[in-house]
């Protein structure tokens, strides 16, 4: 009874992986068009948010519309993140062991970066709009140093997350199907994100997040559909096919 505990137990795994990468892809979406659309809709530029007072004075109006923005892509979509790469890296693990325990370590630093930098965003420069109203010289300078280390905890995420991104992607190009098309959108986006970390602002930026989007829901999907596939694979159809050539085998012999 064990064999079948096992098999259960790794499809739950990989659904809840699926699951949890296509909820990652969905929040990482929501965040995306909240900083690129809703906020500069509001007269808040992308450059201008890093910019302390711009940005103070906008938290200062809408800090519930900061807070829908940021919570979704800035920490719930790397948490979903996490369990997204342990789902991979088991499934990996058959085919390549050493590569996919690299590219989990990767991710996972990764994904701690992310959630770190979204973190600081939020709590951190959250944290300084009071103090802007009475001492804007002082919250401006304590803005460079939060936001500075944000930055930085974002930018090692795209590097390491591009990192482990090409690992894996390395390691599915040599599958078959569905596995092979992650790979190829795996590898490009695990380039396009270090790329993206020398320039936060730019059109890599846009680009590296929406091949971020794509990679999280993308992977997701295939762990998600891997069990129902492979379920269907050994249906009636498989079935029917071995029980004939048992018995043309056993014809076969009494000839």
């Amino acid at each position: 009874m064990a064999p079948p505990r096992k098999v259960l137990t790794m499809q739950n795994l990989r659904r809840l992986g699926g699951g949890a990468g296509i909820l990652a892809g969905i929040a990482a979406a929501w965040h995306l068009l909240g900083a690129a659309v809703i906020i500069p809709s509001a007269h808040l530029s992308l450059a201008a948010q890093e910019s302390p007072h711009k940005y103070l004075v906008f938290a200062l109006k809408h800090q519930d519309l900061i807070w829908w923005i940021n919570v979704p892509g800035g920490i719930l979509a790397p948490l979903l993140g996490l369990i997204l790469l342990l789902a991979l890296a088991d499934r990996l693990r058959e085919d390549a062991p050493d590569r996919s325990l690299i590219g989990l370590a990767l991710g996972i630093v990764g994904m701690i970066g992310f959630a770190a930098g979204g973190s600081l965003k939020l709590f951190g420069l959250g944290s300084l709009v009071p103090f802007h109203l009475t001492n804007k010289t002082g919250a401006a300078i304590a803005f460079y140093a939060v936001n500075g280390t944000a930055n930085s905890f974002l930018h090692l995420g795209d590097v390491a997350m591009g990192l482990g991104a090409l690992v894996f992607g390395s390691i599915m190009l040599r599958m078959r199907g569905y596995y092979g098309q992650a790979g190829s959108l795996s590898v490009i986006t695990g380039a396009a994100l270090i790329v993206s970390a020398f320039d936060p602002l730019g059109a890599v930026y846009l680009i590296a997040s929406l091949l971020t989007i794509a990679w999280l829901a993308g992977t997701g999907a295939v762990l998600w559909m891997e069990p129902a596939t492979g379920a269907a694979r050994k249906g009636r159809v498989s079935d029917t096919r071995e029980d004939s050539l048992m018995v043309m085998s056993r014809g076969a012999g009494a000839r």
